[in-house]
């Protein structure tokens, strides 16, 4: 082995004993572009998130939230202080939100929807 090889060995050696795992991954990454490639991998895995995944995350639709706890119940989304009717474009599908009664929400100081549904 190279000099370098054997120095870069021994350090990896000494972060996984002292559990510098991450800080390991940012050594290696600026010793070789082929490290490079397969640090990030290994950051995104360890950290469960990734740039593209960020950015997807993004402009991803919101989910659905599941069906609502009882018939009749409206989707108030929190951010915004706006109730949804069932049949609504947004109902359950805001990024924020729950389900209540209509007088619920209305007593809790939420509003309907500007489209009325």
């Amino acid at each position: 082995m190279k000099k370098k090889q054997v120095l870069i060995f021994a350090m990896v050696a000494l972060m996984l004993s002292l559990g510098a795992g991450s800080l390991l991954a940012q050594t290696t990454a600026s010793n070789s572009t082929a490290s490079t490639t397969k640090t990030k991998t290994t950051n995104a895995a360890t950290t469960g998130s990734a740039p593209a995944s960020a950015a997807a995350a993004k402009s991803a639709p919101a989910k659905a939230a599941g069906p609502p706890p009882a018939k009749g119940m409206v989707w108030v989304n929190t951010d915004s202080g706006v109730y949804h009717k069932e049949g609504s474009r947004y109902y359950g599908k805001t990024k924020q939100g729950k389900y209540m009664t209509e007088a619920d929400a209305l007593k809790a100081g939420y509003k309907p929807s500007k489209s009325g549904s």
